[in-house]
């Protein structure tokens, strides 16, 4: 997505990298210290709390580790599965939506989405439709 700046310059929004998306370990340590560094001397952050904010932290860092993890995981599988159809004729709508039916050449992955080739064609694995044996000649 890109926006316009207020000089006329544009910048571009990765939307994986704002929001919680974007948060490392490094962000919760630099805020972690700062909230210990501006705290009320005379009222400390009790051991308990900075216990569950660090327990909080660590859990939150591995759920998004966690979830890169199975997005790889799916994809391999698909790429995988993709791999199958290699020699099979099948049906699918291209991004264009177009209907493509034909002998799969190849399987691949491109931009974080799996396609299946028929000659020129690409077809997103989403978009097939049906898979047959080729018929003999």
């Amino acid at each position: 997505m890109e926006i316009s700046g207020v000089n006329g310059a544009s910048d571009v929004v990765d939307a994986a990298s704002t929001g919680f998306a974007g948060l490392t370990a490094d962000h919760f340590l630099t805020l972690l210290i700062t909230e210990l560094q501006n705290q009320d001397p005379t009222e400390p952050m009790k051991n308990e709390d900075l216990l569950n904010q660090l327990s909080m932290m660590s859990s939150l860092q591995s759920n998004n580790e966690l979830g890169e993890a199975l997005k790889a995981i799916a994809s391999s599988q698909q790429l995988s599965t993709a791999a199958t159809f290699i020699g099979k004729s099948v049906t699918g709508t291209d991004v264009d939506r177009q209907t493509i039916t034909g002998i799969v050449d190849r399987a691949f992955s491109r931009d974080g989405q799996v396609f299946v080739g028929i000659g020129d064609a690409e077809i997103p694995m989403n978009n097939v439709t049906s898979i047959n044996l080729p018929e003999a000649a």
